[in-house]
């Protein structure tokens, strides 16, 4: 199955949504909280809550490096579980139901991967963050070899920072279904999203290789 987003990639996506958004969830439960001494006391435990989620995550991202290990695998699943359901109201609880596809498509329970990506496209309005769920679900259907479903998903990522991936994922779609001539162009078209990246695409590279036209 193809690595799903790396966690870095998550991180630096991360960071994007909440300068983005954390400020107006702060503000939106500042709403109807009386008194200045009163706002002070209920912001510093908001500042407190979120670095508390801030040192699981970074827990998480540690135990996420190697899920061949149980222990590891067995912690990680632990701080996600912990990040969705006590600090749901952070942007962290998002991530961690992105890790906990990624847990669970690793162990081959497939059916929990896209339970658990449902709640991200369900709860956000943020596109990156749907984007991103979006697509670790149509690996997953790709790789369940529900191909009608998997291009069907596709078509719901439309942000321009994911159309190497989309391209590049339509093309592994049309090739499992034997369309060699649509999955070149797709191939194709990832390549050119991606050179403008200036990011190395080695696999692609190979891919479109092997389906040059002779």
């Amino acid at each position: 199955m193809a690595e799903l987003k790396t966690e870095e990639e998550q991180i630096e996506a991360f960071k994007v949504w909440w300068k983005k958004n954390g400020m107006a969830l702060v503000v939106a439960v500042v709403v109807g909280v009386g008194g200045y001494f009163g706002f002070n006391s209920w912001q510093q435990s908001q500042v407190d809550h979120v670095n508390e989620a801030s040192i699981l995550f970074e827990s998480l991202n540690d135990a996420m490096t190697d899920l061949s290990n149980p222990e590891q695998a067995k912690t990680a699943s632990f701080i996600a579980e912990q990040l969705t359901t006590d600090f749901s109201d952070t942007g962290y609880a998002m991530f961690a139901y992105l890790y906990q596809a990624r847990i669970a498509a690793e162990a081959k329970d497939f059916d929990t991967a896209l339970e658990k990506l449902s709640v991200v496209e369900n709860k956000t309005d943020d596109v990156t963050l749907k984007a991103m769920a979006n697509l670790q679900s149509v690996k997953i259907l790709l790789a369940k070899s529900n191909y009608d479903q998997a291009l069907a998903k596709l078509e719901l990522v439309n942000t321009a920072e994911f159309s190497g991936q989309k391209n590049e994922l339509k093309g592994d779609i049309l090739l499992a279904k034997g369309d060699r001539a649509g999955a070149r162009d797709a191939y194709q078209a990832a390549s050119d999203a991606l050179k403008q990246t200036a990011v190395p695409t080695p696999l692609l590279d190979i891919k479109l290789k092997d389906l040059a036209e002779k």
